[in-house]
């Protein structure tokens, strides 16, 4: 099981897409969306992700399981299974100040024919839009109202394919971005649930706010934890 990060190119937008629909899936996921997920929702929303390989500020990084063959959905020459991804950014920060210059912040995409600023992400038609609103204007709020205007890293998606549970994937993503925001002297934000908040934790995460979002008035049954973290940064040698 030699596990290897590695960063997302445009060729990973297909893997990176199913393994998040399939990890979060649970009572909140099927109250958001009015089904499941269609394949045509699959492929437009993975080739909406092409667009955000290549941004300033962004972090795309997947873990690979090199004793395994490529899914359907990894590139041909991925050398093993896309098992987990994360995604993280850097907020009111200098993008220049602290890059390592053999870092890239990401990979060269393909161009493509439309700006950004013309092309409308691509919602998909099972998603209910009041729904998700409901459940993220208030976290969206929170994250405004605790970081204002610092700068700060934020953890904006972390997904292991449910199958790859508890083979270090998720640990090798979180210390990348960990590793990063102390380097970079950055406290780390991110939203939880009630099933990470543990694993958060456990990397030095504390919650500073949550909230319960009510399935009820949507159809759904009970509520649903939310949590706001921060998490301070550390010397390097620590």
């Amino acid at each position: 099981m030699p596990l290897v990060l590695r960063p997302i190119t445009a060729e990973d937008t297909l893997s990176w897409t199913r393994i998040r629909s399939k990890a979060y899936l649970g009572p909140t996921h099927e109250l958001v969306h009015s089904g499941p997920i269609s394949e045509f929702s699959i492929l437009k929303v993975a080739e909406g992700f092409k667009r955000e390989v290549g941004k300033a500020n962004r972090w795309q990084w997947k873990i690979v399981d090199t004793d395994l063959e490529p899914s359907p959905d990894d590139p041909s020459d991925n050398g093993g299974r896309t098992i987990a991804i994360a995604i993280w950014s850097r907020h009111n920060a200098d993008a220049t100040r602290h890059n390592n210059p053999d870092e890239p912040t990401c990979l060269p995409t393909a161009k493509l024919e439309k700006t950004e600023e013309d092309v409308k992400p691509f919602v998909p038609p099972e998603v209910r839009v009041e729904v998700l609103n409901a459940l993220f204007t208030p976290l969206r709020k929170a994250q405004s109202d605790i970081m204002g205007d610092k700068p700060y890293f934020m953890l904006n998606s972390f997904a292991t394919h449910p199958d790859h549970h508890r083979k270090g994937a998720g640990t090798m993503l979180l210390k990348w971005g960990l590793n990063k925001a102390d380097e970079e002297g950055l406290v780390t934000y991110l939203d939880t649930t009630t099933l990470a908040r543990p694993i958060y934790e456990k990397h030095g995460f504390t919650v500073v706010t949550a909230f319960e979002f009510d399935r009820r008035p949507w159809g759904g049954e009970g509520m649903d934890w939310h949590g706001c973290m921060i998490r301070q940064p550390r010397a390097l040698n620590e």
